[in-house]
């Protein structure tokens, strides 16, 4: 049986949830009541390519992180970029995912702060957004 590429998403988010400070939403998408859900942190693949669709994906993921004060939206970014690289080295496994994260690789600028776009920013929001490659492995069929 071949293997099938894991869900990256699916894969960063639990690995996020699992190593962030409880309190701390993490989706793939923003939420229409993302006011609410504050500290959070959207975290999805913008692009990428699967070197070998049998065993390899290699995802281009963006992380934006919100927060109703700077210094909080801005350590979350760090916190995010550091659970992605030790979860990555420890190789974070998620079977609903049906994969495990195999390296991490960060793009050239980020976390950097974020003032325009939707959501607008304002007195009590700040983003950070970053860019990381993320390399994905299937879990071996059992």
């Amino acid at each position: 049986m071949t293997a099938v590429l894991p869900d990256v998403d699916e894969l960063v988010r639990a690995a996020l949830t699992a190593g962030l400070p409880s309190g701390t939403n993490v989706f793939t998408l923003w939420p229409d009541d993302w006011p609410q859900r504050l500290p959070l942190v959207v975290a999805r693949r913008v692009a990428g390519a699967a070197p070998d669709p049998r065993g390899l994906d290699a995802a281009v993921v963006d992380v934006q992180c919100a927060a109703a004060e700077r210094r909080i939206a801005h350590r979350l970014a760090r916190q995010v970029r550091a659970v992605l690289f030790d979860a990555c080295a420890a190789q974070f496994a998620h079977p609903e995912a049906e994969g495990y994260l195999s390296r991490f690789a960060a793009e050239p600028s980020g976390p950097t702060e974020i003032r325009d776009t939707f959501p607008t920013p304002g007195a009590d929001l700040f983003r950070f957004q970053a860019t990381y490659r993320i390399t994905a492995r299937p879990l071996l069929p059992t």
